[in-house]
C-alpha cells in the first residue's frame, strides 16, 4: 500500500477524477459528432485519456493513492506528447492538459517523486518544442523563432502554475502538520485530565468511605456513652434508694448509741453487722447491674 495521504488529497483527487471524466466523455462526443469516426488521432488520444482515467479510479480505490496519481499522469503526458507531435499545428489544448499535470504533481504528490515527474515533465515539453523547431514547416510554421516563443511561454507557464502549486501544498501540509500536533497535545491533555478526574473520583471515593467509617465510630463510641450514662443513671438511682435506707440506719445506730449508754453493744454489733451485710448486698447488686 501507499504511504497514506492527506484525507483532503484524496478528495481532490478523487474530484478530479469525476470532473475528467466528465469533461473526456464530453470531449469524446463532440469529437465524435464533428469527425464521423474519421479522426483516428483524436480518437486514440481521446481512448487513452479515458482509459487512464478509469485505470487511476480502479488504482486508487484499491488504495493506492500515490501510484494511482503517478499513472493517469504519465498516461495522459504520453497522449498530449503524442498529440502534439502528429498535430498539423501547436495544439494549445495538449499543453494546456500538460499545465493541469503539473499542478496535479505538485498538489497531489511531494519529495523526490514529484520532482522528478516534474524534471520528466519539462524534458518532454523541451524535447516537443525542440522537435516542432526543427521541423517547423510540418506545423505551419514559416520559421522555428514563433515555436521557440511559444515553448518558451509554455515552459514558464508550467514552471510557474507548478511551483506557485508546491509553495500552497508546503504551506497546506506545514499548517496540516501543526494542527495534527495541537490535536495530539489537546489529546494527551484530554487523557491526563480524564486520569485527573479518575484520581479525584477515587479520593472522593476514599473520602466518602473515611467519613462513612468515621460516622460509623461516632455512632459507636456515642452508643458507649449513651450506655455509661445510663449505667452511671442506673448507679445514682441505686445509690439514691438501695444504699441511702441501710447507710441512715447504721448512722441512727451510731446516734442511739451515744444517748442510751446501756443499750447492750452486742446487740448493736448485730444491727451494726446486719446493715454493713445489707450495705453489701446492694453493692454487689449495683456492680452486677454495672456489668449488664
Amino acid at each position: 500500500m501507499d504511504q497514506q495521504e492527506k484525507p483532503i488529497e484524496r478528495f481532490f483527487f478523487e474530484l478530479l477524477l469525476r470532473l475528467s471524466l466528465v469533461s473526456i466523455v464530453i470531449v469524446i462526443v463532440v469529437d465524435l459528432w464533428f469527425t464521423q469516426f474519421k479522426e483516428t488521432r483524436s480518437l486514440l488520444v481521446n481512448s487513452i485519456v479515458l482509459g487512464s482515467i478509469l485505470l487511476a479510479f480502479v488504482v486508487n480505490r484499491l488504495g493506492y493513492f500515490r501510484s494511482s496519481v503517478v499513472l493517469i499522469g504519465l498516461l495522459i503526458l504520453v497522449a498530449m506528447v503524442y498529440q502534439s507531435l502528429v498535430a498539423d499545428t501547436i495544439t494549445t489544448s495538449s499543453m494546456a492538459v500538460v499545465m493541469v499535470i503539473g499542478f496535479g504533481f505538485s498538489v497531489l504528490l511531494n519529495g523526490k517523486l514529484s520532482i522528478a515527474l516534474h524534471a520528466l515533465t519539462i524534458f518532454c515539453m523541451v524535447a516537443v518544442f525542440a522537435w516542432l523547431a526543427m521541423h517547423p514547416a510540418d506545423y505551419a510554421k514559416n520559421n522555428m523563432g514563433d515555436i521557440v516563443i511559444a515553448g518558451v511561454t509554455y515552459l514558464v507557464l508550467y514552471s510557474v502554475i507548478s511551483y506557485s502549486s508546491f509553495l500552497l501544498k508546503k504551506r497546506y501540509d506545514e499548517m496540516f502538520l501543526s494542527l495534527r500536533e495541537k490535536n495530539i497535545e489537546l489529546f494527551e491533555k484530554s487523557n491526563e485530565i480524564e486520569a485527573q478526574n479518575e484520581e479525584l473520583l477515587q479520593s472522593q471515593q476514599g473520602l466518602s468511605e473515611l467519613n462513612n467509617h468515621l460516622e460509623n465510630l461516632v455512632n459507636e463510641r456515642t452508643h458507649e456513652v449513651k450506655k455509661q450514662n445510663e449505667q452511671l443513671i442506673r448507679y445514682a438511682f441505686s445509690n439514691a434508694h438501695h444504699l441511702r435506707g441501710p447507710v441512715a440506719r447504721l448512722l441512727g445506730l451510731i446516734q442511739i448509741s451515744k444517748l442510751d449508754t446501756e443499750l447492750g453493744y452486742e446487740i448493736l454489733f448485730d444491727k451494726i453487722k446486719a446493715q454493713t451485710e445489707e450495705i453489701d448486698e446492694v453493692v454487689r447488686r449495683i456492680n452486677r447491674e454495672l456489668e449488664v
